[in-house]
């Protein structure tokens, strides 16, 4: 997964292709689910749209829409099976990010979340929040909205070798770097109630030790012959 600004790039050959070659990468990875980032509003609806179209998997945000049609321009949510576990996983958006106006509407974070994760309590097992909203304000959800088990966060850029746990709610915060640098991997133990009892933590940083993935390198290859 992936807590967003993934897709805009001022970096070639990302730049150039409007985050298409990021996508394009992530479904080679088998990615399940990522939550579209401040940044990534400074790419056009329409592309946004279409990078929406060519992913092999879930763009999310809860709280961001256009101003043309007042409708949310990703699916808020998705539902995944995880080991015999309905996991419900909800993307939000920073809502403080500077937009244009006739291109982006930013909702109240805090009340998308709390309204999406109503709706899913009595669907899942687990609620995951894919948050681009930062350490800061993620603690806080994490005490304002009830019935979230992990928020897998972004934009501050911390790698956490721990998760966070909020001891009032249970609510686990993790977070993994940035660009690509580190791959974080939590493992969260339920009971047959649903309810997170354990969870354990494991943060890679990606040195040079590890050898080019080869269908990753052939598709950067592709595009630099271009």
């Amino acid at each position: 997964m992936d807590a967003g600004n993934a897709l805009w790039s001022n970096q070639q050959p990302a730049a150039e292709t409007e985050g298409k070659l990021v996508v394009e990468a992530m479904n080679v990875m088998g990615y399940d689910a990522m939550v579209i980032g401040d940044l990534d509003l400074q790419l056009a609806p329409d592309v946004l749209r279409q990078r929406i179209a060519d992913a092999q998997f879930p763009i999310l945000s809860a709280n961001l829409k256009t101003p043309a049609d007042d409708k949310l321009l990703a699916q808020p949510y998705v539902l995944l099976d995880v080991g015999g576990r309905t996991a419900g996983i909800i993307g939000l958006t920073w809502d403080s990010a500077a937009v244009s106006a006739d291109q982006y509407v930013l909702l109240n974070a805090e009340e998308a979340l709390a309204q999406y994760a109503r709706e899913l309590q009595e669907q899942t097992d687990i609620i995951i929040v894919l948050s681009n909203m930062g350490t800061e304000e993620d603690m806080r959800l994490s005490s304002q909205v009830s019935g979230i088990d992990l928020i897998v966060g972004g934009r501050s850029r911390e790698a956490m070798p721990q998760g966070w746990r909020n001891e009032q709610t249970g609510t686990i915060l993790v977070q993994a770097g940035a660009q690509g640098q580190w791959v974080g991997r939590r493992q969260l133990h339920l009971d047959s109630e649903g309810t997170v009892t354990d969870y354990s933590d494991e943060l890679l940083l990606l040195t040079d030790e590890y050898a080019d993935d080869p269908q990753i390198r052939s598709l950067l290859d592709s595009y630099a012959v271009q």
